[in-house]
């Protein structure tokens, strides 16, 4: 990767991060709005919009909304222009979808690149605007009180196209304390084919190795997302630093 895709990226890295600032799913904010109230209402809300135009009667705030298993969605309240009052608001599917065209071609040259030294290079199809869709970080656990065993587990999908998995097991007596009976994970590269229903994610560890994945959409009210049929939920922006 050059230079200047090295800017762009990071360009559309912290655009991507101002926006999550609004909280994870902000998309959820609308449902505080209502007609006739006014912009300082508005904006106690969802806070200061991207960009704002005047017409000759009307006066549009633009955000950018977190809608989970969208991602960042461009909507625009129109005010009345004298009265400065709420009007309606609506999104606009078609920049939607150039935006989700744009950041594919953005990163893209970053996914198609040799990873970081001594990282492997991804193996499999890939699709870069799915990859950034579901990126992520999800998380699982599960104990059983009757075994004395507990388990937890994280898979972390970065839209730089790197990956971290953790796993802990323990299976506790008198003396056992958490995770001593056995910890596993690994890190590398990923790439992904499908869609936004199902699809298969492929695993390139650092030593070469690979595994695939298989990943479906579980509950989108309960954000959930099954891997290998294990149920994670989805917790947040991937932790990538």
């Amino acid at each position: 990767m050059n230079r200047v895709q090295g800017v762009v990226v990071s360009a559309v890295l912290l655009t991507t991060a101002a926006c999550a600032s609004l909280g994870m799913n902000s998309v959820e904010k609308l449902n505080q709005l209502s007609p006739g109230q006014t912009s300082d209402e508005v904006q106690a809300i969802l806070g200061e919009p991207e960009s704002s135009e005047l017409t000759e009667d009307k006066w549009v705030l633009r955000y950018v909304l977190h809608q989970n298993w969208r991602g960042f969605v461009p909507y625009y309240m129109v005010f009345d222009g004298d009265t400065r009052t709420l009007e309606t608001w609506y999104t606009d599917e078609a920049e939607y979808q150039r935006m989700q065209e744009q950041m594919g071609e953005v990163v893209r040259p970053l996914l198609e690149a040799q990873g970081q030294a001594g990282a492997a290079t991804p193996a499999g199809p890939n699709d870069p605007e799915l990859q950034g869709w579901i990126t992520g970080n999800y998380y699982y656990f599960s104990s059983s009180m009757i075994a004395s065993a507990s388990s937890e587990q994280s898979v972390v999908l970065c839209v730089d196209g790197r990956f971290r998995t953790t796993g802990e097991f323990s299976a506790s007596g008198t003396d056992a304390t958490w995770g001593t009976a056995s910890q596993s994970g690994g890190d590398g590269r990923w790439t992904i084919s499908g869609d936004r229903q199902s699809g298969t994610i492929t695993l390139t560890f650092g030593d070469g190795s690979s595994r695939n994945m298989v990943y479906q959409v579980g509950s989108q009210e309960e954000q959930t997302m099954l891997f290998d049929q294990v149920r994670f939920v989805y917790a947040g922006v991937a932790d990538c630093g």
